[in-house]
């Protein structure tokens, strides 16, 4: 079963300082929905929208600087 949540994030980067929050919407398997936080892709890059650093250099510099929030 597929259901549509609401994504809460707000980004706090270490490099510039900014602070950036942001709401979406997205579909996720309730199987999926605990551990959405959890997996972070390292692969592509996630920057900061303000100077654009890249805030996924690993998970755990990630964690620290996006913090997820789920609304339903």
């Amino acid at each position: 079963m597929t259901t549509t949540m609401g994504l809460n994030y707000i980004i706090d980067c270490r490099r510039c300082g900014s602070h950036s929050e942001y709401q979406t919407s997205i579909a996720v398997k309730n199987s999926v929905r605990t551990n959405l936080a959890e997996h972070i892709d390292t692969e592509c890059a996630i920057r900061c929208p303000i100077c654009r650093a890249r805030l996924n250099n690993s998970a755990a510099e990630f964690r620290e600087q996006v913090k997820i929030s789920l609304r339903e």
